[in-house]
């Protein structure tokens, strides 16, 4: 794949997320799918229906864009390491991993259609509509933490972990694949350094504030599909 005018840097960017996705994704709704057959709050239990369908699409979409970018093989690494959420789902550690995730996604996502959100063609499209479900979907998680009775400090203690793993995946993988031997290639490094910052790394850290609930922010201009 060829990302955003010939960006070596946004491509990188772009495909390290569909590596993690596929296998991500459905670690979590194997703990989704745990927690389902307990709950006995109706509301909580139909939105927590909807976040495992919408997640499994979310693989199978990411799983073909992977086979067409040549992207298999990296992205199966993941699933080894994603395989011992399936084992014990109903892990607290993974549903914390699942929150601050989450979280993370939601804020990776306004900066998708921030950026790229209005751009025509077919891959484009397909993260511009998962980041919109992810946005939609951003408050499940903490929901059900905290249905659950489960602590804030145990929730940070979690995040500092799982959230590391991700953001040094996507800055080493985006960054060890660009050649840099253009000024373009620089000027994106940039541009991209700048959005992971502002739109991805320091609103994530709102999950560490006291009372930290992802409808404090107003997402509502995400959620509007473009004509």
């Amino acid at each position: 794949m060829n990302w955003c005018n010939d960006s070596q840097v946004y491509t990188r960017f772009y495909n390290g997320l569909s590596i993690l996705f596929p296998a991500w994704e459905k670690a979590f709704v194997s703990v989704a799918k745990h927690h389902l057959a307990s709950l006995h709050d109706k509301e909580l239990s139909q939105r927590l229906d909807q976040f495992i369908k919408e997640e499994l699409a979310h693989a199978s979409a990411h799983e073909a864009y992977n086979a067409r970018a040549g992207l298999t093989q990296e992205a199966n690494f993941e699933f080894d390491k994603a395989s011992i959420i399936h084992r014990r789902p109903g892990n607290k550690l993974w549903l914390g991993a699942m929150v601050s995730i989450e979280h993370l996604a939601a804020c990776i996502g306004r900066m998708i259609l921030d950026l790229h959100g209005n751009c025509s063609g077919r891959e484009h499209k397909l993260f511009a509509w998962h980041s919109r479900e992810e946005i939609g979907h951003k408050d499940l998680a903490i929901d059900l933490w905290r249905s659950l009775g489960y602590s804030d400090a145990d929730l940070r203690a979690i995040a500092r972990q799982n959230q590391a793993y991700v953001i040094k995946f996507i800055v080493v993988y985006t960054l060890k694949g660009v050649s840099f031997k253009r000024l373009k290639d620089w000027t994106d490094l940039a541009h991209w350094s700048w959005h992971m910052t502002t739109k991805v790394f320091i609103p994530m850290l709102k999950i560490y504030l006291p009372n930290f609930h992802p409808n404090k922010v107003d997402d509502s201009r995400y959620l509007e599909i473009p004509a």
